[in-house]
């Protein structure tokens, strides 16, 4: 047999399904930071985050048990899903509009400005980078929560247009409609800015 951390998601889902709860450890720890930045997106109260990383777990264990995942190779997407949906009931609970604040490693240093100094920029770079990070976090707080979610799907999770449509439930028009405003808009704000 072979190894869990080398099969395909929906062979770990097939086996948790059948009972083998490491197959859901795998899947869990493949998916921890996935699911960890989605959620640091929209939230930086790090108890909020964790309680919401459970409830995105336990739903999948739930509906993987329940039979309610049809095996289609789309896990993530569908992980995501859930997770966009945990995240949406959250502020609706609160009645609140979310914010995008800075994302945060492990070790609590800025992950994009951590990235661009990973760079190998030299200090004065890395300051002027800094500012453009700080810049750019201030464009995004100031897009609609639809505009902002497209531009984090498209740019730090790398999805397709055909995937934030399914991702969103609208149709790849919309999706790059709100891209197109999205850009024009923090373009705007970066102006502001200088």
């Amino acid at each position: 047999m072979r190894r869990l951390e080398t099969m395909a998601d929906d062979q770990l889902v097939a086996l948790y399904a059948q009972g083998c709860n490491e197959a859901f450890d795998t899947l869990l720890m493949r998916y921890d930071a996935f699911v960890h930045t989605y959620i640091r997106f929209s939230c930086s109260d790090e108890e909020v985050v964790e309680d919401l990383f459970q409830d995105v777990f336990i739903k999948v264990m739930t509906t993987i048990r329940q039979g309610g995942y049809s095996a289609e190779g789309k896990f993530k997407q569908w992980l995501s899903r859930i997770t966009h949906n945990r995240i949406m009931d959250h502020y609706r609970r609160l009645r609140s509009e979310a914010r995008f604040d800075p994302i945060e490693d492990e070790s609590g240093r800025d992950f994009i400005a951590t990235s661009i100094a990973d760079e190998g920029l030299n200090a004065e770079q890395e300051l002027i980078a800094g500012d453009m990070v700080g810049e750019l976090y201030r464009g995004l707080e100031a897009l609609s929560a639809e505009q902002r979610e497209v531009v984090v799907l498209r740019y730090w999770q790398e999805m397709s247009f055909k995937e934030i449509s399914e991702h969103t439930g609208v149709s790849i028009n919309t999706a790059l409609g709100r891209m197109r405003y999205a850009l024009i808009n923090l373009r705007k704000q970066m102006q502001l800015g200088s």
